[in-house]
């Protein structure tokens, strides 16, 4: 995105929302974007209720998240803030957004990994939900898509990765398991029950269950 645009943004969201800080995250903050990404930042302003801005700037769809400093200082629940992990502070008037950020980190950093027995219900599920896809009613279709959403985050529990959304997580699956990654774009571009059943199998035999 080019300064211009980024100007004009936050200029958009200082006018509008005077905020104490400003982090972006997401394409736009890593330098992926394309034409049909959105903007994402969160917002922390003096006070108010949360809110959530999805106007267009200069045909760049927005999907901003405004919270009041009350909802992200004391006790509060760090993971519903783990998408700021890698984000750019634009602005940080008094050291909120950095404070959030770090507090992010510092969690992810303690964060435990899913226990073995954890993983091996996740696996079973997994083995469940590709037998009820069989049934070939709207059901079964739902839990298809169910199944294959869902188990990209279970690879990652699998292979003890912190999951960061589908973007990152792909990217990483990509690179360090390409087979699997291989299965997994096939049973996603394919919709075909084969495919599906390839890259379950092929997860269940990277954590096998005793």
């Amino acid at each position: 995105m080019g300064d211009v645009f980024m100007n004009n943004i936050i200029s958009y969201l200082t006018t509008v929302y005077h905020p104490l800080a400003i982090i972006t995250y997401g394409s736009y903050a890593n330098g992926t974007n394309n034409q049909n990404s959105d903007y994402d930042a969160l917002l922390i302003v003096s006070d108010g209720e949360k809110q959530h801005d999805c106007s267009v700037v200069d045909g760049i769809v927005l999907d901003i998240f405004i919270y009041p400093l009350s909802q992200v200082i004391g006790e509060i629940n760090i993971e519903d803030f783990i998408q700021i992990f890698d984000g750019k502070i634009i602005l940080d008037t008094d050291g909120a957004g950095q404070n959030l950020k770090d507090r992010v980190l510092r969690f992810m950093e303690t964060r435990p990994c899913k226990t073995r027995e954890e993983v091996a219900e996740e696996i079973q599920w997994c083995k469940k939900m590709l037998s009820r896809v069989q049934r070939g009613d709207a059901e079964g279709y739902f839990r298809w898509h169910w199944l294959l959403i869902d188990s990209l985050e279970i690879a990652c529990d699998i292979f003890r990765q912190p999951y960061y959304g589908p973007k990152k997580s792909l990217k990483w699956l990509k690179a360090e398991h390409p087979d699997l990654f291989a299965l997994y774009s096939t049973a996603l571009k394919e919709f075909d029950e084969e495919a599906l059943e390839e890259w379950v199998t092929c997860l269940c035999k990277c954590f096998p269950v005793d």
